[in-house]
């Protein structure tokens, strides 16, 4: 397996398209960021697919948990993130929309690779990196601009949906303007919960949330995802309630992830988190593999 240049490198559901898998909880701080990252690298290393990851979320963690403040600027500066996928360049400024109905520009025009094989360069997991400019969408009510925004969205997530086996989105925690385009272009959510009722309470009101959208058909398939579970000393009380639970039950998914220190994030450290030769990394790897074992046919991937 290859590296970049750069400071970085059960039941089946039949498809006939390339799934679209966003990351989503309306509760921050449930690792959903970390988990896109660590299912995507062990999506593509495990299955050998070609994935890509569109960072979705204005404060962009995950472009800057895998690229350095001096690789991030340089593609900044050429315009080559995931805004220029929403508005032409140049841009109107942070306080102003171009609404355009030029098509996006094509997806490998934007994409920064990351890790691939070095036997069949073509399977690689790459990134659109994030961009703060996206925040400017939840300061406005202009609802023709957001519109022509979204299209132009839509048109680049199926171009890159027609190029890449899977392609993964790290949504932003809130029920905004970008969470209507992810929701509009996904086919499965991936909501992580941690064992505690404020991230249960964040994946009924992402439920509501869906359910309140009549113009979202078909509505994406919601996979639950338990992470940070204790080692030791663990209250199964939440688990149990979720597992129980008449709606999310049976969409839960057996595997869960442990807290592991190696998954919480390093100033001194860029890249996957899977990568770093710590004690234990090959624990947390078995784990997440396992998981991805357990999502991959229910996503339609082989």
């Amino acid at each position: 397996m290859g590296r970049c240049s750069g400071d970085v490198m059960s039941n089946k559901v039949p498809t006939s398209k390339s799934p679209v898998i966003s990351v989503l909880n309306l509760k921050g701080g449930v690792g959903k960021t970390t988990i896109t990252a660590c299912v995507s690298r062990a999506l593509f290393e495990r299955k050998r697919k070609k994935t890509l990851l569109l960072d979705l979320d204005p404060q962009f963690n995950l472009t800057q948990s895998l690229f350095t403040r001096s690789s991030y600027e340089k593609i900044k500066q050429s315009g080559k993130t995931i805004f220029s996928a929403m508005e032409p360049m140049p841009t109107g400024g942070l306080l102003n929309i171009t609404a355009s109905t030029l098509p996006p520009p094509p997806v490998e025009t934007l994409t920064q690779r990351l890790r691939y094989f070095k036997a069949d360069q073509a399977i690689a997991v790459s990134i659109v990196p994030g961009d703060f400019a996206l925040s400017k969408y939840s300061l406005t009510s202009d609802q023709g601009k957001l519109k022509a925004v979204q299209g132009r969205f839509e048109a680049f997530v199926a171009d890159a949906r027609a190029k890449h086996d899977i392609t993964m989105i790290d949504c932003n925690p809130s029920s905004s303007f970008l969470t209507l385009c992810a929701l509009n272009v996904s086919d499965y959510l991936l909501v992580p919960v941690r064992p505690d009722k404020y991230s249960l309470l964040g994946l009924e009101l992402l439920a509501d949330f869906i359910d309140s959208i009549p113009s979202l058909h078909p509505k994406p398939k919601l996979l639950v995802l338990l992470n940070g579970i204790p080692r030791s000393n663990y209250d199964k009380s939440v688990e149990m309630e979720l597992r129980g639970h008449a709606l999310f039950g049976k969409k839960t998914l057996a595997r869960f992830l442990h807290q592991s220190a190696i998954l919480t994030a390093k100033t001194d450290y860029t890249g996957f988190v899977m990568d770093r030769k710590v004690p234990h990394r090959i624990r947390l790897n078995n784990e997440i593999g396992a998981l991805v074992d357990e999502l991959s046919p229910l996503v339609g991937i082989n």
